[in-house]
């Protein structure tokens, strides 16, 4: 036929070899593991059916108020969202600081919140369980400005081992 044709491609993903350029502009967005008492868990191996929390923190490195931020966590494979809404799980009173997004979408394979940060640190948790023994990619936290491209924050990816 006649006419113009307009496209538009993206391909989205973890690369194969794991590489990803970690910096923080503007925003600093961490993933901390936690077993259900509050532990810090460090090493990134966990048990086949262990509950982990995990904990986002977003800060403005400025102090100063940015709006319409999107986190963005890819969990590996032997992952699964167990529940995103940790207040209402027993024995999780250790979490004081708990922050709220204005929006949250959950998906197989992420959980994305929409929020803004100010001169505060902001956490956000929810638990995954480690459903499938083996070894994951695990792609790194992403927090982006939705409307500016400069503001934005990637950190934490690497590999997950899960044992039986």
């Amino acid at each position: 036929g006649k006419g113009k044709l307009y496209y538009f491609w993206e391909a989205e993903g973890i690369s194969a070899d794991g590489s990803y350029k970690e910096e923080d502009s503007y925003l600093r967005v961490r993933r901390t593991f936690y077993d259900r008492y509050g532990n810090v868990i460090s090493s990134n191996t966990f048990k086949q059916n262990d509950l982990v929390v995990v904990r986002i923190s977003l800060e403005s490195l400025s102090g100063i108020k940015i709006e319409n931020v999107a986190i963005s966590d890819i969990l590996p494979a032997g992952f699964e969202i167990e529940n995103p809404r940790i207040s209402s799980v027993a024995g999780m009173n250790w979490i004081k600081n708990k922050a709220y997004p204005n929006y949250m979408d959950i998906r197989d394979d992420r959980i994305t919140y929409f929020t803004s940060v100010g001169s505060k640190i902001k956490y956000f948790y929810y638990m995954v369980r480690a459903v499938t023994p083996g070894t994951f990619q695990i792609g790194p936290v992403g927090a982006d400005a939705m409307y500016n491209g400069e503001y934005h924050s990637y950190n934490g990816g690497g590999v997950v081992k899960i044992v039986r």
